[in-house]
C-alpha cells in the first residue's frame, strides 16, 4: 500500500522528467539546424572571422632541418626577395574567401610529403607567395581548393616549374660558392648554367 509521502516522491520524480525532455529534445535540435546543409559555409567562415589569427599557422609549412650552411641561407633570402608577397594580404585573401580549413587540410598534406629536406626549406620560404599566386583573382574555385590532393600538386608545380623557386635558389647558391672561391661564374653563363642546374638536380 503506497502512503502519502511516497506517493509525493513519485509525483516530483514524474514532474522532474517530464520538464526535463523537452529541454533535451530543444537542445538536440537546435545543433541540428547549426550543421544544416547550405548554413554550414556561411557558418564556418563566421567562425573564422572571430579568430583574427587563424590564418597565421597556414603559411607555414614545417622544415626539419635544425642548422642551416650559411651560404644556403642568404641564397634563400636572394630568392625570397625574387618572391615578394605580405603575409596579411594573403591572410586577407584566405579569410575574405573562408577556405581556413581547406588551406589547413591542404598544409598537413603538404607536410606530411616525403621530399627532400633541400626542397622542403625552399618551400617553407616561399609558401605563402605560391599561395598569393594561385588565390588571387577567381582562376581557382573553393571546389578546386577543396581538392587537397590536386591543390598541393598545384603548389609544387608552382615550386619546381622552370625559373621558378628550386631554379632561383639553385643558381643564387651557385653564385655564392662562386664568390666565396673567387670564381667569377657569372662571366660564363654556360659553366654557370651548367653547375646550377646540376644543384638544382640534388635538391
Amino acid at each position: 500500500m503506497t502512503t502519502a509521502n511516497e506517493k509525493k516522491e513519485t509525483e516530483v520524480v514524474i514532474e522532474k522528467e517530464a520538464v526535463a525532455e523537452p529541454r533535451k529534445t530543444a537542445k538536440t535540435v537546435a545543433i541540428k539546424n547549426l550543421d544544416f546543409g547550405d548554413l554550414k559555409p556561411v557558418w564556418n567562415k563566421m567562425l573564422d572571422s572571430n579568430r583574427p589569427d587563424a590564418e597565421t599557422g597556414l603559411l607555414k609549412v614545417t622544415a626539419r632541418v635544425g642548422s642551416l650552411d650559411p651560404l644556403a641561407q642568404q641564397a634563400l633570402a636572394k630568392m625570397r626577395k625574387k618572391f615578394p608577397c605580405t603575409s596579411s594580404n594573403v591572410r586577407k585573401i584566405i579569410a575574405n574567401r573562408g577556405i581556413t580549413t581547406e588551406l589547413d587540410r591542404v598544409l598537413k598534406r603538404l607536410n606530411g610529403l616525403r621530399i627532400s629536406e633541400n626542397k622542403r626549406l625552399v618551400l617553407a620560404a616561399v609558401y605563402p607567395a605560391l599561395l598569393a599566386r594561385l588565390l588571387e583573382g577567381d582562376d581557382m574555385s573553393v571546389e578546386e581548393i577543396k581538392d587537397d590532393k590536386g591543390f598541393v600538386n598545384a603548389i609544387l608545380f608552382e615550386l619546381e616549374r622552370k625559373d621558378g623557386p628550386l631554379d632561383i635558389f639553385s643558381q643564387e647558391l651557385v653564385k655564392l660558392v662562386g664568390a666565396k672561391h673567387r670564381i667569377n661564374i657569372t662571366e660564363d653563363n654556360v659553366l654557370r648554367d651548367l653547375i646550377a642546374h646540376q644543384v638544382r638536380v640534388s635538391l
